[in-house]
C-alpha cells in the first residue's frame, strides 16, 4: 500500500508499506478521504514524531474486521485516531483528552494512507458508521468539529452567550457553527474579508480584528497570534470565560495585568481535541444539516500530491483541504 511518509523539516514522500493485517478486535480501513489539520502544519510539532505519516481527520470503507459487532466490510466510517479509558482520574474528571490512553492510541500507519489499521480499542470505542446523507468528505470534519463541540462544552456556552470567535479558519468558522446551533449569539473576528463574508454567509455577525468591540461572555481564541489575546481580553464582559483553543508557538509568551483578570473575575481555561462523546455529537450536527461542512472545503488533492496539499493549507489559500484516495 502507499502511504505519505513525513521525512521531517517539511518533506514528504510517497512510500511504500507493508498491507497491515488486523489481529484480534481490529479493523482495517481504505481511506477514501483525510483532512488536514493545523497541528499537521506546525513543524515544531510534527518534526519530533518524524519518520511518521501525518493525518488524523480520515473516513473511509472497511475492508476487513477480525472479532464480532464490528462494522461489515463495505460500511463507510469515521475514524477516530484517539480513545480514552473512560475510568481513570482524567477522565472521570472530564479530561479524557489527558488519560494516558488517550495519547498512547493512535491509527497506524495515519490518515494519509491508502489503508489505516484501527486498532481494537479505536474500534470498539469510537469507529462510527456513517449515514449515507454524510458524505466522505463531510466526514473528515467529524474530528475537528467535535474538538469545537468539546471547547463549547467547556466554555459552557448556549442560548444566553454571547460568544466571540477570534479567527476565521476551519476551526473558527466549524466553532461558530455549533454555537449558533446552540442559539449562541455569535461573532467571528477575522482579518481577511473573504472569511469575514464566508461566515457572515454562515449566520456569524462579524467584525475586522481592529473594530473596537466588547460586551462577550465567552471568548475562544482560535488562533494563537499574539494580538488575539489581547483583543480577546478588551472585548470580555465581566465574568467572561477566555479559552484558548489553538496551541502557541513554543516559548510564546502572553503579557497580562493580573487586576485585570481578577476584578473582573475572568476564567481561563483551555481545550485540546476531543472524545467519544463529542465525536457522536458533531456526526450528528453535521447529519442534521445544523452545521455546513462544503462551503469549507475548499481543495482537493489525491494521495500522490499531500506535499502540494499541505502546501496550500499552510499558504491559507484556502480553508479545508483534503487529501482523498488516487
Amino acid at each position: 500500500m502507499r502511504a505519505a511518509v513525513y521525512l521531517g523539516d517539511g518533506e514528504i514522500r510517497v512510500e511504500e508499506l507493508p498491507v497491515p493485517r488486523p489481529g484480534p478486535g481490529e479493523v482495517l480501513v481504505a481511506m477514501r478521504a483525510c483532512g488536514i489539520c493545523g497541528s499537521d502544519l506546525m513543524q515544531w510539532y510534527v518534526d519530533q514524531k518524524a519518520p511518521t505519516v501525518l493525518g488524523h481527520e480520515p473516513a473511509g470503507v472497511v475492508v476487513e474486521g477480525n472479532g464480532d459487532d464490528l462494522p461489515a466490510p463495505g460500511t463507510r466510517v469515521f475514524v477516530h485516531h484517539h480513545v480514552p479509558c473512560g475510568d481513570c482520574e482524567y477522565c472521570r474528571r472530564g479530561h479524557e483528552t489527558l488519560c494516558a490512553q488517550f495519547k498512547a492510541t493512535r491509527i497506524e500507519p495515519g490518515g494519509f494512507s491508502e489503508l489505516i489499521l484501527v486498532p481494537a480499542l479505536n474500534a470498539a470505542l469510537d469507529l462510527l458508521p456513517l449515514p449515507d446523507s454524510v458524505s466522505d468528505e463531510a466526514a473528515t470534519v467529524i474530528e475537528p468539529l467535535a474538538c469545537c463541540v468539546r471547547g463549547l462544552d467547556r466554555a459552557r456556552v448556549d442560548a444566553d452567550t454571547r460568544l466571540l470567535v477570534i479567527g476565521g479558519g476551519q476551526m473558527g468558522l466549524l466553532i461558530a457553527q455549533a454555537a449558533l446551533a446552540r442559539g449562541a449569539d455569535v461573532t467571528v473576528a477575522e482579518l481577511l474579508p473573504a472569511r469575514r463574508a464566508l461566515a457572515e454567509s454562515l449566520g456569524a455577525r462579524v467584525v475586522a480584528p481592529d473594530q473596537p468591540i466588547s460586551g462577550f461572555t465567552v471568548v475562544m481564541l482560535a488562533t494563537s497570534a499574539p494580538a488575539a489575546w489581547d483583543l480577546a481580553l478588551s472585548a470580555a464582559d465581566k465574568g467572561a470565560v477566555l479559552q484558548f483553543f489553538a496551541p502557541a508557538k513554543p516559548g510564546q509568551q502572553a503579557a497580562f495585568d493580573i487586576n485585570a483578570l481578577f476584578f473582573n473575575e475572568f476564567e481561563i481555561q483551555a481545550s485540546y481535541s476531543a472524545g467519544p462523546r463529542d465525536t457522536r455529537a458533531a456526526l450528528a450536527l453535521i447529519a442534521s444539516g445544523a452545521v455546513k461542512t462544503a462551503p469549507l472545503i475548499t481543495h482537493r488533492f489525491p494521495l500522490e500530491q499531500t506535499a502540494q496539499a499541505l502546501a496550500t493549507a499552510r499558504s491559507r489559500e484556502g480553508i479545508k483541504v483534503l487529501v482523498t484516495a488516487s
